[in-house]
């Protein structure tokens, strides 16, 4: 029996944000499911593929054997705390291949979305979004840059933040918006987005602080205001004179993303697909002339998702919590690339209620949650990672016992 274990990252997700501290990154749930199916059926062949969606953790997610140097940026957090931004360069052999016409150049990936993660406690997210800075999001990008050349493509991966302040921090420290064309001059950019919420309106990322954070409404409301006016203001002045956008090296990728309801000058509004991921600080990168694309699309393309399915009889994905199957999201992605082949698709969730009938229109088979939804006896996360690693391994003994022949 092959198997594809190709799992995204698994957290709890207040308000559909997912905090990463509470969780575990793709990379361990997909090691977390191989040890208890190889118990079961040690006889089996596994290939782990992790999908990283874009935030925090993306550069563990990445298979080392792909990686052909790996960097660690020393950054501030929002608040000034000590923070670390992974930044990989990968192997010329392991992207999916240049399309035509494509500069020559090489692909980097940088974990941005991991200098302002999402804090667990309400009142820490509060002081940050009031107080916080996209400054150090800014000068990882900056470090990042540095490292770059002409024809090189830098995937980075963003997030959403409790820190909101329209992506004032980040201009910032690339040292305002001339200096940032400079910067960006000559390389393609890409925002692999793991949340793709547009910064303002009532179901942005402004708005959803209410559930992370413990501030009143009406002071969200504030900060909401501001960060859209701050926004559009920054954007209007850094769309001048974009640069060339480089050509990013994969075979296929999402055609989507974020090139509608832009504004004057070609920048885009607050109520833009995608604006919100990095408090603002996306909205800002595309007027500078990034491209915004849905994170696990772009990982999948990196990566080869297409060509390791040929490959098995099974697929497994994984995610945190799912009451729907997102567009665009790693079990939306990874089922459609398995149903493209007939292959079986089976998600593991740490809890989940989407009906039979949506999974199977997102080309999953089946599901497998470690709780069900309402359940008494507490959270699916609860004990922290190791209970989540134990209760995956549990899981993966159970799928491999049933779909194993």
């Amino acid at each position: 029996m092959r198997v594809l274990l190709a799992p995204g990252a698994m957290s709890p997700e207040p308000g559909g944000s997912p905090i990463a501290a509470l969780g575990l990154g793709a990379r361990e749930v997909a090691e977390s499911l191989a040890r208890g199916w190889s118990r079961a059926r040690p006889d089996d062949s596994l290939a782990l593929l992790p999908i990283p969606d874009g935030g925090p953790g993306l550069a563990e997610a990445i298979d080392p054997s792909v990686v052909e140097s790996w960097t660690v940026l020393q950054t501030p957090g929002p608040l000034g705390q000590e923070r670390r931004a992974g930044l990989l360069r990968l192997a010329p052999a392991s992207a999916a291949g240049p399309r035509a016409g494509a500069a020559p150049g090489a692909t980097l990936i940088l974990d941005a979305a991991s200098t302002a993660p999402v804090p667990a406690d309400r009142h820490e997210a509060g002081i940050e979004a009031e107080h916080g800075s996209t400054w150090g999001l800014g000068e990882a990008l900056r470090q990042a840059l540095e490292r770059t050349g002409d024809g090189d493509v830098l995937v980075v991966g963003l997030a959403r933040t409790a820190a909101h302040d329209g992506g004032a921090g980040l201009l910032d420290a690339l040292g305002g918006a001339e200096r940032a064309r400079g910067l960006l001059a000559g390389r393609g950019i890409v925002l692999a987005l793991a949340d793709t919420l547009p910064l303002g309106g009532m179901s942005g990322a402004g708005q959803a602080l209410t559930s992370l954070t413990d501030l009143a409404p009406e002071v969200i409301q504030e900060l909401d205001r501001q960060a859209c006016s701050q926004a559009s203001a920054l954007a209007l002045g850094a769309s001048g004179g974009r640069p060339g956008s480089g050509a990013l090296p994969l075979a296929q990728v999402a055609s989507g993303g974020a090139d509608a309801e832009v504004g004057p000058g070609g920048q885009p509004r607050p109520s833009a697909w995608g604006t919100g991921a990095g408090g603002g600080a996306a909205m800002v990168l595309r007027a500078l002339g990034a491209r915004a694309l849905p994170g696990a699309r772009v990982a999948a393309g990196l990566l080869g998702l297409d060509a390791a399915v040929e490959d098995v009889d099974v697929v497994v994905t994984a995610v945190g919590e799912a009451y729907d199957i997102l567009a665009d999201s790693v079990p939306e992605v990874v089922g459609a690339a398995a149903s493209r082949l007939a292959l079986p698709a089976i998600l593991v969730a740490g809890v989940s209620a989407v009906p039979r009938g949506e999974l199977a229109g997102a080309g999953i088979v089946s599901q497998y949650a470690l709780t069900d939804p309402g359940a008494p006896g507490g959270q699916w996360f609860d004990g922290g990672a190791a209970s989540i690693v134990q209760r995956l391994e549990a899981v993966g003994e159970r799928l491999a016992r049933t779909w194993s022949r």
